[in-house]
């Protein structure tokens, strides 16, 4: 059981519990624990230590063992516990901020609570959740099965692929989970294997509570906000022109593929894999940054995922919006895309996009926010390249990754009033201050976070 904690600083009196930011912060945590699924699934690292924006703090990998043998004359030998530290930079400051205005603040708590508080911890909550998620590209070395191809006929022995992925890296095989995107869980569901209650075993009490359960030796889970999109994509359609072998990476095309950049994300159907162009100097053929894994048919569908453009240029450690452009319309970069920026031989830096919004001053231009912090530095009109459509679900040991938090420093100033609670390994912050030109009490409530890849023998992308 964990046990609420709080650091706070002294409210000013007033008897009306609207107002006490210890007891938003205590609620607020209430509601984004059930507006969560991932965060409450991986490895989990926190401390009471107050920390700022860009801190980085140290979290472990745990260690192994090594085997050894005695004979009757032989002493044992011990072996330390050995763990190797991680540096994780505290990069992610997911807040949400609204104004109470004096004709609202009356109201009860509860009131308050259904208007407020509920609203802004699902959207941290979905933040949190996708920014976990979206570290699944981490992974993509280690993928089974094929994009847009799981269904009833596929399911299980996709599933039963991934676990045989996982027993090959010799990840534990306690704790493992898989969380599926809702057509990947659909399609799952569609089996017999999931539906049979006296083949789970289980009586059939996790599908009458709405939970798949525990699935051929996985914990596993709908998230809403595991990546993936089923339409609406940016596409270039052309033909393989014969027959190509396994572990081939020229694909020889029928149609013009005028358009296709080096960087391009392409699917070949019958591969199903994500992969992309690293050679098409010639556009009735394209070459790709590896063979085949599977081989493909004469006539079998090439697919390039078109690239748009950076409008404006952003430093590496960038961390907020970044907008583009040069997209057919309605086909902008989505929520759930993989995508990477420009084509860099020696290496290639693939994001999640968590958000995605029109630009309100710009209808023409999307805005695009990443699973963390720009790794390298973008220029202006530099390409943009979305990844292909598909579900990107996760196998994987809870080890895999970390999620890192530590409480916000409380703000000094004496016209604010702020307060920190701890539950489960989580820490918020509230901060509240009267705004006399809005007329009403801005509230701000936040949380700081690192998410950090433990070992990536411990997960693996099941393509769907």
């Amino acid at each position: 059981m964990k046990y609420l904690l709080q650091v706070c600083v002294a409210c000013f009196e007033n008897d009306n519990d609207a107002f006490i930011p210890e007891i938003w912060a205590n609620e607020g945590l209430a509601q984004l624990q059930e507006n969560m699924v991932m965060a409450n699934l991986v490895h989990r690292d926190f401390s009471m230590e107050v920390a700022n924006y860009g801190d980085v703090v140290n979290t472990r990998r745990p260690g192994n063992f090594q085997f050894r043998r005695k004979e009757d004359a032989d002493s044992v030998l011990p072996q330390d516990a050995s763990s190797t530290l991680v540096s994780v930079p505290l990069n992610q400051h997911i807040y949400n901020t609204f104004t109470i205005k004096d004709g609202e603040s009356s109201k009860s708590f509860q009131d308050l609570i259904n208007a407020y508080i509920k609203p802004s911890m699902a959207e941290i909550g979905r933040g949190v959740d996708r920014v976990i998620c979206g570290q699944v590209h981490r992974f993509l070395a280690n993928r089974v099965g094929k994009l847009s191809k799981l269904d009833s006929t596929t399911s299980k022995s996709t599933v039963l692929e991934a676990r045989s992925t996982l027993n090959k890296q010799l990840a534990y095989d306690q704790n493992r989970r898989l969380v599926l995107t809702s057509d990947s869980e659909a399609s799952i569901l569609s089996t017999d294997l999931f539906l049979k209650a006296n083949e789970r075993g289980d009586g059939g009490a996790a599908l009458r509570m709405g939970a798949l359960g525990h699935i051929l030796g996985f914990d596993t889970y709908l998230a809403q906000n595991q990546p993936g999109v089923t339409d609406g994509v940016d596409t270039i359609v052309g033909a393989a022109n014969g027959a190509i072998a396994a572990g081939v990476a020229t694909i020889p095309t029928v149609a013009d593929l005028t358009g296709a950049v080096n960087g391009d994300y392409v699917v070949v159907d019958d591969d199903g894999q994500p992969r992309y162009i690293s050679s098409n100097a010639n556009l009735s053929s394209v070459v790709l940054d590896a063979g085949l894994k599977y081989a493909a048919l004469d006539a079998d569908v090439v697919t390039v995922y078109k690239s748009c453009a950076v409008d404006g240029g952003h430093l590496a450690g960038y961390a907020k919006g970044i907008t583009v452009d040069g997209y057919t319309s309605t086909k902008e970069p989505q929520i759930g895309q993989l995508v990477a920026f420009g084509y860099d031989v020696a290496t290639r830096h693939v994001y999640t996009i968590v958000e995605a919004y029109v630009n309100p001053t710009n209808a023409s231009q999307t805005i695009i926010w990443l699973d963390r912090p720009l790794d390298k530095t973008i220029v202006n009109d530099e390409a943009v390249h979305p990844g292909p459509k598909g579900a990107f679900n996760f196998a994987f040991h809870r080890d895999a990754l970390a999620l890192v938090t530590r409480p916000l420093a409380l703000p000094s100033a004496g016209n604010v009033r702020a307060a920190v609670a701890n539950y489960n390994d989580i820490a918020m912050r509230v901060t509240m201050a009267y705004d006399i030109w809005t007329q009403g009490t801005v509230v701000t409530m936040d949380i700081l976070a690192g998410v950090a890849l433990l070992d990536v023998n411990l997960g693996c992308v099941l393509l769907g």
